[in-house]
Formats: C-alpha cells, structure tokens, sequence
C-alpha cells in the first residue's frame, strides 16, 4: 500500500523532474505520470511525448539521469525506453537482499537455479533456453562461486563437464569426477585441445541427427526420438571456461585458432545440446561484441569497467559494493543475489523429492512405473504422466521392458540415486546476515 508521504513524495518529483530538464534546455514533455507498487517497490513514472522532444539523445544519456538524481537528492532514477521514454524514479527503500542464499537441495534438475530477486523470489531457467552464458566478475566477486553452481546443477541433472580453470581454483571438487569428459584444462594449450573435443562432439552429433528417419532439429527432439526407437539418448554438455581472456590472450587474441575454434562453438553448440560458458574479469574489444551476440544470459559481478557492464545489459554492476559476493546484475533479471555453493561440496546427482517419493512406490512394487500409477501417485493427467516417463527414461531413471508389454521399469542408475540423501548445505553463520542491495542504474 502506498504511504500518505510517499504521495506526497510523488508530487514532488513531478515538479523537481519537470525543472531539472528545463534547467537544462530540455522540454518537460511529460505527458503522463503513473505511481505504482512493484515487488515492495514505490515507482513515480513520468512518461515523455517522444514526437514532443525530437532528438532523443539527450534525454537518454546517462549523464542527465545522473544529474536528475542529483536534482532529487539522490532519489534512483532509472531510464525505461522498452515503450517509448519513461523516467522511473524510486521512492521507497530498496529491499533487502541476504548475502548467501543456498541452492535448494531438491530443486528441479531440468531447470538452472539461479539465485533470487529483490523481491525474494526464485530465478530460474530451462538450460534450453539459456544459449551461452556470459559471465563476468573481478577476483572476489562470487564469479566462480558461480560457475560452480552451474557445474554443481550440470552434475546433478546427470549433464557431462568440459573445464577449463586456468588457476586451478575454481573447480578443485571436481578433479577427476566422472562427469568429466576430459581432464580439467589448466594451461591455453589443453584449453584448446578441451574445444577441438568439443567440436568433434558436435561432427559426432550432427551425424546421430542425420541418422534419424526424420532429422531432429535439437537435442530434445533428438533424444525423444531416440528413446521412442531404442536409442541411447544424449545428454547435454556444459563447457566451462574460466578466465577464458587469459587463455585467448596467451594463445594470440580473439582471431587464434583458440579464438577461431570459440566462435565455432558458440553457433553450432546449442543446437547440440552444448553449453558454453564465457567468463573473464573483463572482456577485450574483440572479443566483448561476439560474446553478447552468443549469449542468452549475462551475468555480471562486481566489474571495474561500467561501460563494459552497460554494453552486456548489466548497467550498474560496477557499483555493487565490495562486500557482496554473489550479488550480480543479470540482463534477464535485473538485480540477482546467486545461490551459494562450497567450494568442497560434494556434487552427484540428485533426485527432487517428488520423484524419490515415487521411485521408492515403484520400488517397493517390483520397480514398475506404469503410466496409471504415476497419474494415481503423483495426480498426475494421462499427458502428464507420459511426458514425466519419458523425460525420466531421457535420463536413464527408467526403461521399457519387454517382458511387461513394454512398460516402465526402474533401471539401475535410478535405484543408485535412491541410496543417495540430500543434505542441505549451509553458509558460513557470520555471512547468513541482511544487507541493504545498494547497487542502482542511473
């Protein structure tokens, strides 16, 4: 509910935004102004007659926003141009962010748990969806407590590593896990040889697509097709490579073969199932451009260059403030605390809780998963139920068997799955605090 002051508040920004542009030879053309209550947020919203204020230019630059919170002492003012021009002016106190929030230990494996939201709640998305993933953050920023969170999940969802770790820091509990398809890189060199792999995967892939009756267009429709005809599905790929700059600068830029064999990868890896992350502390020129152009997620720590930040959609992220790891500015949403994951914790794959709960029904009972069981147990819809069978036999928890007229059996990767007990992880106590998120994008 917005408070009596803050509309008192609202009237005057109204006034103080109109002189502040005339002050400097700018027309007032405000045409609306709207105040409005979002995630725990107060917003005034002035709208501009764009065909009123012809070069837009001026009105957009970061410069005047800058000076416009200046003008209102120091209220955030942010630029909305997604449907004409909308100066967003915040009125209320942001919301508070806790500084580690742990990965939920039964969070679905065929989404990317990202961390959550001013307004507390979750971030998350289908790795599908996601392309490539850009990632950037100066040492001490949670960089690479984030890359592990997303090797942590690739793990957990059964997905196959390729890593690169130039300082040998960031993935030390995964030295030798079975989930690797080749030692982790540490040097330019094996960092090229790790790509080359990768490459010849998808040469590999590319020939299984072609191999179908009906070619598939993707990795979901390849392995839908391949469990219907008694293939073996493929699982997806995530590609890791830390301080990838370094690498590219040791091996001669962004036109080496390093360079070269990247950008290969980048527009042949998704429709493959192959994801590749980027991550640096900052990126070169070269090589900034044909980053944002191939990633479908930017996610940036604290930086030191803002116009580095702005130019991957990540405004305002070299103003996150030392003392939050972990905090990041996302291109997708916005202000982001990312989830916690130990450096030294265990990574294995995991069942969520509604499928342990039916694996063990299932068990108890032969291991038999017909599709009337799993609408009974679950409440589940006929459509349902089938579309929860097959994406469990795309992962290898189930199969059919032909000695019961082709139905669901438990295979025996899902029963070692069973023996394993989640435990939550937890953060250090003296971390578990609240703090305000001073981070804005004037």
């Amino acid at each position: 509910m917005i408070s009596k002051r803050e509309q008192r508040l609202a009237e005057t920004v109204s006034v103080q935004l109109a002189k502040a542009l005339e002050r400097r030879n700018l027309r007032p053309a405000i045409t609306a102004v709207y105040l409005t209550e979002i995630n725990g947020m107060t917003l005034h919203i002035s709208v501009l007659d764009t065909h009123r204020i012809g070069d837009h230019t001026r009105y957009t630059s970061a410069q005047l926003l800058h000076q416009l919170r200046t003008d209102l002492r120091g209220m955030p003012v942010y630029l909305s141009n997604t449907n004409g021009i909308r100066y967003v002016t915040l009125l209320s106190r942001l919301p508070r962010l806790p500084k580690h929030v742990a990965l939920p230990v039964d969070a679905p494996v065929d989404m990317v748990q990202i961390g959550v939201r001013l307004s507390g709640e979750p971030v998350a998305a289908r790795w599908d969806s996601l392309r490539h993933i850009a990632v950037l953050g100066i040492s001490g920023s949670g960089k690479s407590v984030f890359l592990r969170l997303l090797a942590h999940q690739a793990v957990r969802a059964g997905m196959r590593l390729a890593l690169a770790d130039m300082d040998g820091a960031t993935f030390p509990s995964l030295d030798g896990h079975q989930s690797l398809v080749m030692p982790i890189a540490e040097t330019p060199s094996a960092t090229l040889e790790l790509i080359q792999h990768t490459l010849r995967e998808c040469d590999l892939r590319a020939h299984l697509y072609r191999s179908l009756r009906k070619p598939a267009e993707n990795l979901a429709e390849y392995n839908l097709l391949a469990v219907r005809t008694g293939k073996e599905p493929l699982p997806r790929w995530l590609v890791v490579l830390d301080e990838a700059s370094a690498a590219l600068s040791a091996l001669g830029g962004g036109r080496s073969e390093l360079g070269q064999t990247l950008a290969q990868l980048g527009w042949r890896g998704r429709k493959f199932g192959i994801h590749f992350v980027f991550a640096a502390q900052e990126f070169g020129k070269e090589l900034l451009g044909a980053v944002r152009e191939q990633a479908g997620l930017a996610v940036c720590f604290r930086v030191r260059s803002e116009d580095m930040a702005r130019r991957m959609g990540c405004a305002g992220a070299s103003r996150i403030p030392e003392g939050r790891p972990g905090l990041a500015v996302t291109d997708r949403w916005g202000l982001v605390q990312t989830y916690f994951v130990d450096k030294d914790q265990r990574l294995e794959m995991r069942l969520a809780e509604e499928e342990r709960l039916l694996f063990e029904k299932a068990e108890s009972g032969g291991g038999l998963l017909t599709r009337e069981r799993v609408m009974e147990w679950a409440g589940l819809s006929e459509w349902q139920a089938r579309k929860r069978l097959e994406g469990w036999a795309l992962r290898g928890w189930v199969e059919k068997d032909v000695r019961r007229n082709n139905a669901y059996q438990l295979t025996d990767k899902a029963r070692r799955l069973l023996s394993n007990t989640p435990t939550a992880p937890t953060a250090p106590t003296e971390n578990n605090t609240e703090q305000e998120a001073t981070i804005t994008h004037d």
